[in-house]
């Protein structure tokens, strides 16, 4: 039984017994040859269960192990893994541990045939037993149809700590539901460890992207493996149990016994962590954690200084300014000690300087000191303090997320770049921290013309760096030719060849090329403790990752055939047919670049099938020598590759893209067993195009059932539903979108809150439409037996607790939210406005203020004004009579609502924003005198009505007060059209009913008023009589003007 008993200090002296030796060191003693039997078993009985079809049993123990030694393994098969695949140098020593590693497969393999016979001799009796145990760590490591990089150097050791750590057999990973001390629990102070294990494993399997987005984005992220993210989060959060003291604790918590570096680090992990899955806003809560803990200070500002070298004069730059809380004894002795440093390559431009020549004077006085933090009050650019490396981290993990998240423009590259140059900057840092650095700057300059080269060339010079560090230089013994589908040995492993300048040429194979820049010596490196210090707070990428954000900076120059030669070197196939389909890199035989969707199909079938005919063998085919040009689609229409090969989902989905053929996209869902998300989304979208829309329904549903967490699936699912009818249904979508989302750009946006608002609102009227219907059925005595079947939504809104009235209120928070993140979007503002309105029994007046002050701010025409809810706003006014007024007054002012009330603000959108767009709409005018004569305005009053009574007439609101100022066309239209004459007629009334109420109240009319009534209904009567004599209403005007005698 193993004690519980564990502390952190504990673990992390394990981790630095290994400062001053080997990681391989730790396989030299019997009870790790034990351990390492004992993986080797496991994944045998894995591998023969899953070929026989039987379930998986519950492994036990053979005899107990010592824990720290359990521990101590584990952690160095992951150090060891992390040297020989991120950050170098080469492995030594390795045969030793690879011979431990065959002599128990092959007693498993023995013992294994023992018990079942001769059925899973196929497993190993074709490639070397390490190559054999290989495949069946890789084949270990898929995860919902996805598997890892094929050709992994060294996965062995890998999935030796995933098995130590992960899968409860040599150590406990659930936690305890009672335990007498928290702090001593030893599956909950490994859950950090565990943590680690998973986001290296996602690393793995995650593929790049030709989408948008930045670099980072592109060279692998956001892969669709729901599973493994959930078990990421779940072990995040109980690594912050573990770090913090209690699941959400924030900061430095006194109950943790975890050093102060150790929660700086966690954070920065766990900010890392959430870029990976592409949490914005839990990425920079972690972050902003990690400065408040670290106490570091830091801001982006700006400094007079010159960028060119033919500047005269100084202009404000930016400049990020930090300062370290304090050095401690420890962290100051490693950085003295740490003087290497990766190549830095010059700029070497004819106009740009090398870095900012900033003015000796203080910041730029646009930025007043008083906005930065009083620690960096005394910092200049010229002269910064020396900073942590854990500060450094923070420095590129704030880059890394503005780059990630934000929007790829000029303005964006301007802000991130000082954050990298702060770093490189610097006089001295950890190894892996400076590479890193030199890694965010290039990706940044990619998007300049004048750094681009300097940014693909720095970013060569990495990769060559890290093929030079993890590439092993002995010669390993020529083995005989793999199969096609079957993983490749150690020594055939895709690689570059990087040559010192002391070292003997070798030939170099078209799959080993050299490189131009030279291999560091061996003063010029670093150990593999110090690359290694930091390398997961970093998240550092793998090597082919990097070698394939090399090929997507080589496209950045237009240098596609570089690319598609890097993919092919490394055997990403996938993105080698989706560069020849995208691009047409291929000449065809016309020689104009075309044919390169079919090249792209050939690769692809190539991939999954077998030749059309047995003229050639097919077993000899080795893919790492096969000239993809060659290759042609009519020469793979045999049957499937069996086994499929790596990826073979993604690859089936790439093949129905090109050929449109649903048939492949279900082949991917079935050899994925129903987990591969991408193959039900891409066969919707195939029934999209062709209008099957319930079919599409079907496997969107399919789709975000294996993947909940997707909000983009969730939206177009929500989309559909909403083109059915099944507003239900599509609201629930659209809110499992918005609660999936982490950030605007990722499906909380104004198209999702509009599209639930409708959803919402629909679901509302079908509501009432079948209480209508119900109503008429009650009322002529049907049968409403059969009224379930026609009652669904209804009979859903009350499953879910929600009348119809609260819908209807929910639609008006979507609306509202929507033209929030859209504020531009007049269509979504004038939603807002209408439902606001029609709320029952009292319209939400506020809501619809601003609705209408916003749509008068994005259209800024008469157009915009809805006179139905201008009608309404000024109703409400106006049924309540102010709280004071002098009706005799007339030298008094204007009643002036209090500040904050509905009133006052539905006063100061008509008088501030609603007046100075009126100019043909008498309605609108008519209103204003209304409010006008609600605040005791007499004199605005009757001005608002003269100018409605103009408007009506044609003649604008000109000071001629006559009927005839207006132009003929103006003039002939309400002497010809009946609703217009109407409309004279209702203007001319109440502007002799104005000058009757108001007239005498004011000091510019007073006793006149009746000569200016007069006037107006004559001008009126007598242009009108020719056309109107015959009506009432010309009659009554004319009663009016005898009575004004």
């Amino acid at each position: 039984m193993i004690n519980d008993t564990f502390s952190p200090d504990t673990l992390i002296s394990l981790e630095r017994s290994f400062e001053k030796s080997s990681f391989l060191k730790a396989f030299q003693d019997e009870s790790s040859e034990h351990l390492v039997a004992q993986f080797v078993r496991h994944i045998t009985s894995q591998s023969i269960e899953k070929q026989v079809g039987q379930g998986s049993q519950k492994e036990t123990v053979d005899s107990p192990h010592d824990v720290i030694q359990a521990i101590r393994l584990g952690l160095a098969s992951l150090g060891a893994f992390l040297q020989a695949n991120v950050t170098g140098p080469v492995l030594e020593g390795h045969e030793i541990v690879e011979a431990t590693f065959v002599e128990a497969f092959v007693k498993a393999k023995s013992s294994g045939e023992s018990r079942n016979g001769t059925e899973i001799t196929e497993i190993t009796n074709i490639v070397a037993p390490i190559a054999s145990l290989r495949k069946l760590c890789l084949e270990s490591l898929n995860v919902d149809g996805i598997s890892s990089y094929p050709y992994v150097p060294y996965i062995e050791l890998f999935c030796l700590s995933r098995f130590i750590f992960t899968s409860g057999i040599i150590l406990p990973i659930e936690l305890p539901e009672i335990w007498s001390d928290p702090r001593q629990s030893l599956s909950l102070h490994l859950s950090w460890t565990r943590l680690r294990i998973h986001l290296w494993h996602y690393k793995l399997i995650t593929q790049p992207s030709l989408g948008p987005g930045s670099l980072f984005t592109k060279s692998g992220r956001w892969t669709d493996v729901p599973t493994l993210q959930e078990i990421i989060e779940k072990n995040l959060l109980e690594a912050e149990a573990s770090i913090a003291g209690s699941i959400g604790t924030l900061g430095d918590s006194q109950d943790s016994q975890w050093p102060q570096e150790s929660h700086i680090q966690f954070r920065l992990e766990e900010a890392t962590c959430h870029i990976l899955l592409g949490n914005d806003a839990k990425a920079r809560r972690a972050l902003q954690l990690a400065k408040e803990i670290s106490g570091f200070s830091y801001a982006l500002s700006g400094a007079l200084g010159k960028r060119t070298k033919f500047q005269e004069k100084n202009i404000s730059q930016l400049v990020v300014l930090a300062k370290s809380l304090a050095l401690s004894t420890t962290t100051s002795g490693r950085q003295r000690t740490s003087y290497t440093a990766p190549l830095a390559l010059p700029l070497n431009d004819d106009t740009l300087l090398e870095k900012i020549q900033f003015d000796d004077n203080r910041t730029d006085a646009s930025t007043p000191p008083s906005s930065l933090p009083s620690e960096l009050q005394d910092v200049t650019p010229e002269d910064q303090p020396q900073l942590r490396p854990e500060d450094h981290i923070i420095l590129l993990t704030e880059a890394t997320i503005r780059d990630t998240f934000s929007p790829v423009d000029s303005l964006t590259s301007e802000e991130i770049l000082p954050f990298a140059l702060r770093v490189i900057d610097d006089k001295s840092t950890n190894w892996q921290i400076y590479t890193q650095a030199l890694l965010v700057r290039s990706r940044i300059e990619l998007n300049r013309s004048r750094t681009i080269e300097r940014a693909v060339l720095q970013i060569q010079a990495l990769v060559d760096q890290v093929i030079v560090d993890t590439q092993d230089s002995s010669s390993s013994p020529k083995q005989p030719p793999n199969r096609p589908d079957e993983p490749r040995t150690e020594s055939n492993i895709p690689s570059i060849q990087v040559t010192s300048d002391n070292q003997p040429g070798q030939f170099a194979s078209i799959q080993k090329p050299t490189s131009f820049l030279p291999a560091p010596k061996p003063a010029e490196s670093a150990s593999p403790q110090e690359r290694l210090r930091y390398v997961n707070t970093l998240s550092s990428p793998p090597r082919w990752h990097l070698e394939s954000e090399l090929a997507y900076a080589w496209t950045a120059v237009g240098s596609l055939v570089s690319a598609l030669e890097i993919f092919k070197r490394l055997r990403l196939w996938p993105e080698v047919a989706l560069c020849l389909a995208s691009a047409a890199a291929t000449d065809n035989q016309d020689g104009r670049g075309s044919g390169g969707e079919e090249k792209a199909r050939a690769v692809v079938r190539w991939r999954l099938f077998h030749r059309t005919s047995n003229m050639r063998n097919d077993d000899d085919l080795d893919d790492a020598e096969i000239d993809v040009s060659s290759l042609k689609v009519s020469d793979f229409s045999g049957p499937e590759r069996l086994p499929p090969p790596p990826n073979a989902p993604r690859l089936f989905c790439i093949l129905g893209d090109i050929e449109n053929d649903p048939q492949h996209y279900e082949r991917a869902w079935e050899i994925s067993n129903r987990r591969f998300a991408r193959a039900q989304r891409s066969l919707g979208e195939l029934h999209l195009r062709n209008q099957e829309w319930k079919e599409a329904r079907e496997a969107y549903t399919l789709a975000v059932a294996v993947n909940r967490l997707s909000p983009e699936m969730w939206n177009r699912l929500g989309d559909i539903e909403l083109r059915l009818g099944n507003f239900s249904n599509a609201a629930e979508a659209f809110q499992r979108a918005i609660s999936t989302s982490n950030s605007v750009s990722d499906g909380e946006d104004a198209r999702t809150w509009s599209n639930l608002g409708s959803a919402l609102l629909s679901w509302y009227r079908q509501i009432m439409q079948e209480s209508k219907g119900r109503r008429n059925k009650v009322k002529n005595d049907c049968d409403d037996s059969e009224d379930s079947g026609e009652m669904e939504s209804t009979r859903r809104a009350a499953e879910l607790g929600k009348p119809a009235q609260k819908l209807l209120h929910d639609s008006l928070t979507a609306f509202k939210r929507g033209a929030t993140l859209a504020d531009s979007n007049w269509r979504i503002w004038d939603n807002v406005i209408t439902l606001a309105a029609s709320l029952s029994p009292n319209a939400e007046l506020d809501d619809v203020v601003l609705g209408l002050r916003n749509v008068i701010r994005i259209r800024k025409t008469e157009e915009a004004l809805d006179l139905d809810i201008l009608t309404l706003l000024v109703r409400e006014t106006t049924k309540t009579p102010p709280v004071t007024g002098n009706e005799n007054g007339a030298t008094k002012e204007a009643y002036e609502p209090a500040r904050g009330t509905i009133e006052s603000k539905i006063v100061s959108l008509f008088e501030n924003e609603i007046v100075p767009l009126i100019t043909t709409n008498s309605e609108c005018w008519a209103l204003v005198s209304r409010l006008r004569a609600w605040r005791r305005d007499w004199a605005g009053a009757l001005d608002a009505a003269e100018k409605a009574w103009r408007t009506a007439v044609g003649g604008g609101v000109s000071s001629a007060l006559s009927a005839s100022s207006g132009t003929q066309n103006q003039q002939g239209s309400w002497l010809t059209d009946a609703e217009a004459w109407d409309a004279v007629f209702q203007r001319t009334s109440e502007l002799v009913a104005a000058y009757e109420n108001y007239g005498s109240r004011t000091d510019e009319i007073g006793s006149r008023w009746k000569g200016k009534a007069r006037s107006a209904v004559r001008s009126v009567v007598g242009k009108a009589k020719e056309s109107w004599e015959d009506d009432q209403r010309w009659q009554t005007l004319t009663d009016m003007m005898e009575d004004l005698r």
